[in-house]
């Protein structure tokens, strides 16, 4: 459903934060219940034959991934392009700040190697709870949806969008990351990092400067920075460079289309 007017959007923040609270601290109790490290076990061995599909879907959550197929495919909504900087500006500083604080140790940081079916290799410091992974995937799918027209079709996109980041999400376990706990406090801030980004955008609004000739180079210029990282990023499964080669191919595009359209304003 399309942002349309300033109440609306008021209301929406406000679901989304109650519901950012509520798995948020889901997530923090089951972190505290002997539970959590048995569904982790249980859901990291449940699915082990298709490894290189959770290695493909897990890099969908690295932050510079999602900012750059943000960057594409919002850029012709209403305020898709100041909402993408800014939920990327607002998890940047959450996601670090809570890891932080909590210092929750890592799966592999607790039990016994060969216990945990990893693949690629998975960080094994502390700094579990929340997922980044998982707020990533959260906030961008949840902008994307909310961005999208109404109608039936759009709907059914909306739904398999939502599939996707779920399958994102539960990735982080597959590949022996997370605990289950840290993928629901991830869904959660990745709910606030929207919200928050949706009412500093009411107070603030960026879209507008965002259309002008310079911010659209600067834009350009950081779809450039951005293919670049993700072609030079160091991968460890044929299956991670893979997703970070397609996404890279979709910016690439995306930085060709507007370079386009600035070649265009300049001509005209």
């Amino acid at each position: 459903m399309p942002l349309t007017n300033e109440t609306q959007l008021r209301r929406l923040s406000l679901r989304l934060l109650i519901l950012s609270c509520s798995f948020f601290l889901g997530g923090v109790l089951l972190s505290a219940l002997p539970v959590n490290q048995e569904w982790m076990l249980v859901l990291n061995h449940a699915v082990t034959g298709i490894d290189p599909v959770w290695s493909f879907l897990t890099q969908f959550g690295e932050g510079g991934a999602a900012l750059l197929l943000l960057l594409v495919f919002t850029r012709f909504t209403r305020h898709g392009t100041a909402l993408s900087l800014k939920c990327f500006f607002i998890g940047s500083l959450l996601s670090p700040l809570l890891k932080s604080w909590f210092s929750h140790p890592r799966p592999l940081g607790v039990l016994e190697p060969g216990v945990i079916h990893t693949i690629g290799v998975p960080a094994a410091a502390a700094n579990a709870l929340p997922s980044g992974h998982s707020m990533t995937v959260v906030a961008a799918v949840t902008l994307l949806c909310l961005l999208l027209p109404s109608g039936g079709k759009f709907k059914l996109l909306g739904l398999v969008m939502a599939v996707f980041a779920t399958l994102v999400v539960l990735s982080r376990v597959m590949v022996g990351a997370h605990w289950p706990s840290d993928l629901i406090a991830g869904a959660g801030v990745g709910w606030m990092v929207v919200a928050l980004a949706q009412e500093w955008e009411s107070r603030q609004a960026w879209q507008p400067r965002l259309q002008t000739r310079w911010a659209q180079i600067a834009l350009l210029l950081a779809e450039i920075a951005l293919v670049t990282y993700l072609f030079l990023a160091s991968t460890h499964t044929p299956a991670e460079r893979l997703a970070f080669d397609l996404i890279a191919t979709v910016g690439i595009a995306g930085a060709l289309s507007r370079f386009t359209k600035l070649r265009q304003q300049s001509a005209s």
